[in-house]
């Protein structure tokens, strides 16, 4: 996993070129910096084809118990890796941005499009080009805590691109693009709990492997929060609704969130009322009206929102304004009881 030797806070840890080098001292930065960062020593040369425009390479990691994230933001060069069989990570990488990355992985070069999400295995020995730099994500997970063999690893490494895979949208990706909120690096053991169920999802789906209810549901809670979080608005979402987006029985779905403070019918209706009360404490919130607020709130009609609003505040929707430092707990309240 990378050691990162620069600015640090907690598990998380950065790592930028300084200012005021040349270019080419910029890039024997980076080179010495890269090949003692990572688990698998990596070798970096200038690409003989490298973009003219000025790039500055960073990189930013969190490492916590048998898991790390790196997302990087690489220079134009020619990396390569020798075999390292001491490697004990399974890697998911997601290309965010790779307009001429070519990589080989299992000893034949590939084009990579941007957007491209593949497993990478570094006990075996591997290399890259890239003459414009390349911007990616990557999970490292420690394979012992996902039960993968050699020869499953090896079937996962020659798999293509990934990035069409409905597991792949609905956990993968969103665990890579919102890992740097603040505070996660006081959240390493819960987002390790996050991250194995996710590849554990991920790896028994692609392998057809049965995978525990136990082990999806760390995974499926936090994706399913995040679908909540993007629809509430939608008049017709329901619990039959995210049932179907997630190929899932309704019992699963209960399941799967039996132990949450809210359960997923009374999240749904939570996010509503949040919004609800953000719009109804505006200072302009004479000019809306009700019916307004209730259908930009998802609710399907007025009288829903006022029993929401009354179920959560203890208040009539007039009352609103006329008690508004109650509300305003209330309304913290029911935002802490919404955090993921």
């Amino acid at each position: 996993m990378p050691q990162f030797a620069s600015e640090s806070s907690g598990h998380l840890r950065r790592y930028a070129v300084p200012e005021g080098l040349s270019p080419e001292e910029r890039f024997e930065h980076w080179r010495m910096w890269y090949g003692s960062a990572v688990e698998t020593p990596m070798r970096l040369e200038k690409s003989a084809h490298a973009s003219p425009v000025l790039f500055t390479p960073s990189a930013i990691s969190l490492a916590g118990p048998g898991f790390s994230l790196i997302e990087i933001w690489n220079a134009p060069a020619l990396g390569s890796w020798a075999p390292n069989p001491d490697t004990r990570d399974i890697r998911v990488a997601y290309f965010r941005k790779a307009p001429t990355l070519t990589l080989a992985l299992n000893g034949e070069p590939e084009p990579v499009s941007p957007g491209s999400v593949r497993f990478i295995d570094t006990s075996v020995g591997g290399s890259f080009d890239a003459p414009e730099g390349f911007h990616a994500v990557q999970i490292n997970i420690d394979r012992s805590s996902l039960d993968v063999s050699e020869t499953a690893l090896g079937s996962l490494i020659r798999l293509p691109d990934l990035a069409k895979h409905p597991l792949v949208g609905t956990f993968v990706v969103p665990a890579l693009l919102s890992w740097k909120r603040p505070g996660i690096d006081r959240e390493a053991s819960g987002t390790a709990d996050i991250l194995r169920s996710v590849m554990a999802t991920l790896v028994g789906s692609l392998l057809d492997v049965p995978v525990e209810d136990e082990a999806q549901k760390p995974a499926l809670s936090r994706a399913v929060k995040k679908y909540l979080d993007a629809s509430y608005d939608n008049p017709d979402l329901d619990v039959a609704m995210v049932a179907e987006r997630f190929n899932l029985s309704r019992r699963s779905l209960f399941y799967f969130f039996e132990n949450e403070e809210l359960h997923l019918g009374e999240r749904i209706r939570a996010l509503r009322t949040r919004k609800a009360l953000e719009l109804l404490l505006q200072a302009d919130a004479q000019r809306i009206t009700y019916a307004e607020i209730a259908a930009s709130c998802g609710f399907s009609n007025v009288q829903s929102m006022r029993r929401a609003v009354k179920e959560f505040t203890g208040m009539n929707v007039r009352e609103i304004h006329r008690s508004e430092t109650g509300v305003r707990v209330a309304l913290k309240q029911l935002r802490e009881s919404l955090m993921p």
